[in-house]
């Protein structure tokens, strides 16, 4: 029992790129992360669930977990150059936050593309660079279908 609640606390943030972290909603509410981590942006990329009571800036993107192509890949496709630009204008002086209701699908989808573009990673690599940071990542969708 021990073991795993030291994973728990642990794994609480997912730190993919320096300053970058993704978690789960739940994990996002805690106040203690943005102290101990120094977040001052959350991206909650869910579509009902609230924000942490901070005052921090704060934006959302409202797509289900279930990535309708109908509907959640085109609120991404429509807002991600601007999202993107948005992550690379402000990750060098400010610790930014990107959440969704597991920590593992969509954060994950938009940390991986902000690499593709501005790191400059081929798409056929950075499924398995992600997995190198957290193997219970879930990106089952062709990202090649965004066009970055």
């Amino acid at each position: 029992m021990f073991i795993y609640i030291f994973k728990f606390i642990i794994n609480m943030l997912i730190e993919y790129i320096q300053g970058i972290y993704s978690s789960d909603i739940t994990e996002s509410l805690h106040h203690e992360i943005y102290k101990k981590y120094n977040i001052d942006i959350v991206i909650n990329c869910t579509q009902l669930h609230g924000f942490v009571d901070l005052s921090i800036k704060k934006v959302r993107i409202p797509v289900s977990n279930d990535l309708n192509y109908h509907t959640d890949i085109q609120i991404l496709q429509k807002n991600l150059p601007t999202l993107l630009e948005f992550i690379y204008n402000n990750f060098v002086y400010h610790n930014i936050l990107i959440v969704c209701e597991t920590g593992q699908t969509i954060s994950p989808i938009i940390i991986a593309l902000f690499m593709v573009k501005y790191g400059n990673i081929k798409l056929s690599d950075i499924k398995k660079i992600l997995k190198s940071k957290n193997d219970d990542i879930s990106i089952e969708l062709d990202l090649s279908i965004f066009r970055i």
